[in-house]
């Protein structure tokens, strides 16, 4: 039996379909920040892989909340690993492209120095590190720029492809920044998870498309391949002023790679298969 915590989140979805005999817990179920919840949930089910979704990833509000932030995304981490020690299970775990600074101007590979420049790649880099420190059998995913079919809770259940549909039907023209980033379907990075969760121990290691883009020309392509044409203007981040943000978050995965385990598309593949999976969604609906 595998558990996947964050119930509610969009790669939680895709996991539960891909990985076999796993169970999505929700928070109402399980707080993750509540240790004896979280031992009660391992005691029932007694799972040999812990997949941990669960996250608090809306930057904004981890700017207004450094607490709850690192309350989620790092200190949860500490106990988690205690109890994968206590009751002989694996961790896997998602982190964050925002671990680093986005000074370069060449992807990040896993051994590259992370510098977190806001709370929420702080409170993720924290999370690394009690994972690396205190557990013993551990595997951590960093992706990048996902959306998927599944609503997104934190961002009032869109994500970027479902925002920019619904942006183009309400206004005359959009504003779209020109962050460079590896934009990932979720369902290539589950596919990517099933293929090697068990094969890789005690590493941090990326999984993001190939290849990479800017938020604004990733929004001209899902516009182009919906058939809708209005103005689209390049802007720097609406948010600059409130929240430090990589100007370059592009992923090389460079582990994946050099052990020959790599099935992630080029991004603009893995859009297609978005785009291939949301038709059959349709079509099984």
């Amino acid at each position: 039996m595998n558990i996947i915590l964050g119930g509610h989140s969009q790669l939680s979805n895709y996991l539960s379909l891909k990985i076999r005999n796993s169970i999505k817990i929700f928070r109402e179920e399980c707080d993750i920040t509540k240790s004896n919840q979280v031992e009660n949930i391992i005691k029932k089910y007694r799972p040999s892989f812990v997949f941990n979704c669960a996250a608090y990833h809306n930057t904004f509000k981890c700017e207004k909340n450094p607490k709850k932030a690192f309350l989620i995304n790092a200190f949860s981490l500490r106990q988690l690993a205690y109890l994968s020690n206590l009751y002989n299970f694996k961790i896997i775990h998602f982190s964050s492209d925002y671990v680093f600074d986005g000074l370069k101007s060449t992807p990040y590979h896993e051994g590259d120095y992370p510098n977190p420049i806001n709370i929420y790649g702080q409170s993720k880099l924290l999370g690394e590190f009690f994972l690396k420190q205190k557990s013993k059998n551990y595997l951590i995913y960093r992706v990048s720029s996902i959306y998927s079919h599944f609503p997104c809770r934190a961002k009032k259940g869109l994500n970027f492809v479902d925002t920019i549909l619904k942006l183009s039907k309400e206004l005359d023209e959009l504003n779209v920044n020109s962050l460079r980033i590896s934009p990932t379907y979720v369902g290539d990075i589950a596919s990517q998870v099933r293929e090697t969760y068990k094969k890789i121990k005690n590493q941090v290691i990326h999984c993001v498309s190939e290849g990479s883009t800017t938020w604004y020309d990733f929004a001209k392509l899902i516009l182009y391949k919906n058939e809708i044409k209005i103005k689209v203007n390049k802007i720097k981040s609406l948010d600059d002023n409130v929240i430090n943000r990589p100007k370059y978050s592009v992923l090389e995965n460079r582990y994946l790679i050099n052990n020959n385990l790599s099935i992630m598309p080029n991004w603009k593949k893995g859009f297609e298969n978005y785009l291939r999976d949301l038709d059959q969604k349709k079509t099984n609906h």
